[in-house]
């Protein structure tokens, strides 16, 4: 994905599980506070039919893409510039991933 600079994998409370930097690329500071709330927010959106499960968040200097994948979720950290509707394209093949584990 064009403009990747983060992957976050956490669970539904929010706890990272595993942290992706690309390099040179900034670490954007995510409370568990904010995932949790993100997580459950998006799953209440699948629930709803009202979208596929995941919410873009645009911010000064990045845009953050997370989503629901069963008891996990993802957070996506794009640059400015970044290729947001790919991002969100790839959480249903991260929901068939985590489907598995």
């Amino acid at each position: 994905v064009h403009g990747l600079a983060c992957i976050v994998v956490y669970d539904r409370d929010g706890v990272e599980l595993h942290r992706t930097v690309r390099d040179g690329a900034m670490d954007v500071p995510l409370s568990p506070a904010i995932l949790a709330t993100f997580a459950s927010t998006a799953e209440q959106i699948g629930k709803l039919h009202m979208g596929d499960g995941h919410i873009v968040c645009t911010y000064d200097k990045y845009t953050v893409v997370h989503g629901a994948a069963g008891s996990y979720a993802v957070c996506m950290v794009l640059e400015p510039g970044g290729n947001v509707g790919m991002a969100a394209a790839r959480i249903p093949d991260l929901k068939a991933i985590f489907a598995n584990a």
